[in-house]
């Protein structure tokens, strides 16, 4: 179990910051009776996120520590790129990556739309939609798991994850 003021990777959500636990007594859902955690999002400090301690449906984990963040950092050269496929497919291997709540398969989702984007703007295109909406998606993602864990704020941890991609 996680304690109080612990920060965990929560599904979708991102990262969390245990709050504390109860016991649901109300009948909202089927975790009547059950111990809850009390979840608020970093990203959102007026949100409340209540969940079994025990939800099979949703990741719950603990951060990556500091050594494993810098070494994802430094092995950003070495990871593997998504393959190229239609865009149906596409999509689908994209929003694998980014709901995976692995982050070295967001590194590799970010290090593959880079290089999509960079070729894009090469060739004198626009950068589609949904490139974007998993660039972004994935880097806010790395952003805020790595400014947690290295104690600094999201700017600086924004450009020491650009300047990683930029060494390549």
């Amino acid at each position: 179990m996680y304690s109080v003021g612990d920060y965990i990777s929560y599904g979708n959500s991102g990262v969390c910051e245990v709050m504390g636990t109860e016991v649901m007594d109300s009948s909202i859902g089927t975790a009547v009776g059950r111990i809850c955690y009390i979840l608020r999002p970093l990203h959102d400090q007026s949100c409340k996120i209540m969940t079994p301690v025990d939800n099979p449906k949703v990741t719950m984990r603990d951060l990556i520590s500091p050594e494993e963040t810098r070494q994802l950092l430094e092995d950003i050269p070495q990871i593997e790129t998504l393959p190229e496929q239609s865009a149906r497919q596409q999509e689908l291997s994209y929003s694998k990556a980014l709901h995976s709540g692995n982050c070295r398969e967001w590194l590799s989702l970010v290090k593959t739309l880079n290089q999509r984007i960079a070729v894009r703007r090469e060739k004198g295109k626009k950068v589609t939609a949904t490139d974007d909406r998993y660039f972004k998606a994935a880097t806010e993602k790395l952003i805020e798991e790595f400014s947690v864990v290295l104690g600094m704020d999201s700017t600086q941890t924004k450009e020491l994850l650009m300047d990683s991609f930029e060494e390549m």
